[in-house]
């Protein structure tokens, strides 16, 4: 029943102890237990999560040793875990009136501390534990873990290295370091001590790996992946190794090599949502939409609220003008994230689209409350008024666009001429037409190509022949 013990021997041993004391507790017939005995019980049941039993046994250890501290100390421990602090306090402090410097007093009574949010109080205790500790590893982590607690990054920072330089293996130490680094905003700085510890082991994998991580976050994607192929060469089957590289090799456009990385990894963990995702994106950035597709399908099949690959399924359907399928994913992607302006703006888009005109106006001023500077999604909005004829809600939209921003924006300036068109304001269309032609000709051609409400107009096209040299347009 309790495998933690080293060996069989030990296993038998424990299992007639919790008999000798199992039959005590049902007869409530007084059996005696040295210390090592007690402390034996006491570990059984707490490594097998029986805590309301590991309390009883304290218990009793207290009874028949009176003066134990140690028993003191596990009681409050485990009074703690058990949420029930007011006597957890009252046992640390029994402790402590035995044995007010010793450590392990100092370092329950901090815990204690910090399950009530009271981290100066905590880090005083870990602090006095200190000076009577010879191995401080585990008291700098708690030190770090408060000074996290009080968004104090730098003093974590300088706890998680002295931790580190005691055990350049501590992974948690590690990852916790990354993390304040970039909570601190100090990621360069962090590749400083990466690199200096690597020089102290250069066989140090989690150093290799939390470096490339570094580089990839300060968008240094080649030293990333030297990195990280560092991290490969130690330890092959660092799975999150190769999918750090894939995301580096991905942000340098080599779509080709980050998909046979990103597959690297399924041989030595199951692929996961992120992953299929993440090789969607890949697929579909070298346009194989049909292959994207497929890694999408994948990464929803195992985790159905990945919010990214449900959105983007739906914006491959509208590429595809299958509109109620696009439409059926977007609105999946709304409803897990009901906040994210984004999704309400292609969900307008989508319905603009497929001519469900009143319904994308609803999304797009969903859009616009939730994110007031998304201009896209009025303007979005003023071509489905443009589109309803309702050219009195398209100026009220469009003119405080045009007074704030100008008409150096090409988008802005197409629909201002679409508006003074539509409002037989043809002087004020050409003016407009004319100068979005002459500051930005390529810009405003691009943009015609793909909303083609001005394409056939003769005065719009007219006017462009004046520009185009080859009269090709």
């Amino acid at each position: 029943m309790f495998d933690d013990f080293e060996n069989q021997e030990d296993r038998t041993s424990i299992n007639v102890l919790l008999e000798r004391f199992e039959q005590m507790i049902n007869k409530d017939v007084p059996v005696f237990f040295d210390v090592e005995e007690f402390d034996d019980i006491i570990t059984a049941y707490t490594d097998n999560k029986a805590i309301p039993r590991a309390l009883k046994a304290t218990e009793i250890a207290l009874n028949q040793h009176p003066y134990s501290v140690v028993f003191m100390i596990r009681q409050a421990q485990l009074l703690g875990a058990s949420n029930q602090i007011h006597k957890a306090f009252e046992a640390i402090s029994k402790a402590e009136s035995f044995e007010p410097t010793n450590d392990e007093v100092l370092i329950t009574k901090g815990s204690l501390y910090s399950l009530l949010n009271e981290h100066d109080k905590a880090i005083l205790c870990f602090k006095q534990a200190l000076k009577n500790n010879d191995d401080p590893e585990e008291i700098f982590m708690m030190l770090a873990i408060e000074y996290e607690n009080k968004k104090e990054y730098s003093k974590a920072i300088m706890y998680l290295q002295k931790a580190i330089y005691l055990n350049s293996s501590n992974e948690l130490a590690l990852f916790e370091l990354a993390w304040c680094y970039e909570e601190a905003g100090k990621v360069e700085e962090s590749i400083s001590f990466y690199n200096e510890l690597i020089d102290k082991d250069s066989y140090s994998v989690s150093a290799w790996y939390n470096l490339g991580v570094a580089y990839n976050k300060l968008g240094q994607y080649e030293k990333a992946i030297q990195a990280f192929d560092y991290c490969i060469v130690i330890e092959e089957s660092f799975a999150s190794a190769y999918f750090n590289k894939a995301n580096a090799l991905a942000n340098l456009e080599k779509y080709n090599e980050a998909i046979e990385v990103y597959k690297q990894t399924f041989e030595y963990e199951e692929p996961d949502a992120y992953t299929y995702y993440y090789l969607g994106e890949c697929y579909e950035a070298l346009e194989k939409n049909n292959k994207a597709m497929q890694y999408y399908q994948k990464a929803i099949k195992i985790e159905p609220e990945l919010t990214p690959a449900l959105y983007a399924i739906g914006m491959i359907y509208d590429l595809q003008e299958s509109y109620l399928e696009s439409l059926h994913y977007i609105k999946k992607a709304i409803d897990l994230e009901p906040d994210n302006d984004n999704f309400y703006h292609s969900y307008g888009n989508v319905l603009h689209r497929s001519g469900k005109y009143e319904e994308a106006i609803d999304a797009y001023e969903k859009t616009v409350k939730l994110n007031p500077e998304n201009y896209d999604a009025l303007l979005d909005m003023s071509s489905v008024y443009f589109i309803l004829n309702d050219i009195d809600m398209m100026a009220e939209i469009l003119l405080p666009l045009v007074d704030e921003y100008g008409l150096h924006d090409t988008m802005i300036a197409y629909h201002y001429i679409l508006y003074c068109l539509a409002a037989g304001k043809i002087k004020e269309a050409t003016k407009t037409l004319e100068f979005t032609l002459a500051h930005d000709y390529d810009a405003f051609i691009d943009y015609l190509q793909q909303e083609e409400t001005l394409i056939n107009n003769p005065i719009v096209t007219n006017i462009i022949r004046l520009y185009d040299k080859n009269n090709e347009f």
